[in-house]
């Protein structure tokens, strides 16, 4: 499993609804994609629980790199992206789990990202084990659809991404789903 993100931060006053009737057109396309575990297509608008800014800001779980590079570079819809927005950067992760949550049959309302740089000093096996076990807990919450965990092992990030079927408590920045495509979310999730 590979964990993708951009953020896309439009201007202050920009009208949230051209990204929803985007998605509304758009996101189906990727709901047979192969190779993609989940897209969660996603949000932010600026006061709204809390956002600074106005964001759209696509969370990917892969089941293939292949089918990543595709999507990206090999004509499989990043393009779109490029031509309305111009190329953002694109944040990656190397995945460890991805978790069934006891809601994943629910429709996901909201998305939280929590990121938090593994301590230098710290040997990174020991980091990632208590990261996946508290992921298992986390996962096992009410509301929660699918809880993942990826590190970037350039920079030492680890990165916990959970869709909620219910507004949770304060875990990181959060987003508004707007559209799941979840193709092959089967074949990269253990349950909790």
């Amino acid at each position: 499993m590979y964990a993708m993100q951009y953020e896309i931060t439009l201007p202050a006053d920009y009208d949230m609804q051209v990204i929803r009737r985007r998605v509304a057109v758009r996101g189906p396309a990727l709901d047979a994609l192969p190779g993609l575990g989940l897209k969660a297509y996603l949000i932010r608008e600026r006061g709204v629980d809390g956002a600074p800014v106005n964001q759209y800001a696509p969370f990917y779980l892969w089941a293939s790199t292949a089918a990543m590079g595709r999507f990206l570079w090999g004509g499989g819809g990043f393009g779109g992206i490029v031509d309305s927005f111009g190329r953002p950067a694109v944040r990656h992760w190397t995945g460890i789990a991805c978790l069934a949550g006891p809601d994943r049959s629910g429709t996901s309302r909201c998305a939280t990202r929590h990121a938090e740089p593994l301590p230098e000093d710290a040997d990174p096996a020991g980091l990632v084990a208590e990261a996946v076990a508290d992921l298992g807990r986390r996962a096992r919450l009410p509301g929660v659809h699918t809880a993942a965990l990826a590190v970037d092992p350039q920079s030492w990030e680890l990165v916990r991404f959970t869709l909620w079927t219910t507004a949770p408590a304060a875990d990181g920045e959060r987003y508004q789903v707007l559209h799941l495509s979840t193709p092959q979310l089967g074949e990269i999730t253990s349950s909790a």
